[in-house]
């Protein structure tokens, strides 16, 4: 595969900012000790953006997300999906609700 599977990533989230997309979401792979989140609602201050909605998936979860999901397109907060091993239906379902809501979405999402 290369050296670039190997090497560990030092993007700063400001970089992985400024090449989003509402329509394409961020993932984060986590190792032992990583938790973007903080990052990311620092970021969300120093922007002056919302908050971001940060759900657990796990224990029916589920229809939590997908409403901070349409909620996010419509008002541009950001939605922070953590332990998605746990929500592998949403997870699968995620293309197709993106698809969905795409001509909808708030820049900001």
């Amino acid at each position: 595969m290369g050296q670039a599977y190997v090497e560990p990533v030092t993007d700063t989230i400001e970089m992985i900012y400024d090449s989003m997309t509402p329509q394409v979401p961020v993932i984060f792979l986590l190792s032992r000790g990583a938790d973007p989140t903080e990052s990311i609602e620092t970021l969300c201050r120093k922007k002056k953006l919302p908050a971001p909605a940060v759900i657990s998936l796990g224990e029916g979860q589920e229809p939590v997300a997908f409403k901070a999901i349409n909620a996010g397109v419509v008002n541009g907060t950001w939605v922070l999906l953590q332990n998605c091993e746990l929500g592998l239906g949403l997870m699968n379902e995620m293309e197709s609700i993106i698809n969905k809501l795409k001509d909808n979405m708030e820049p900001n999402f």
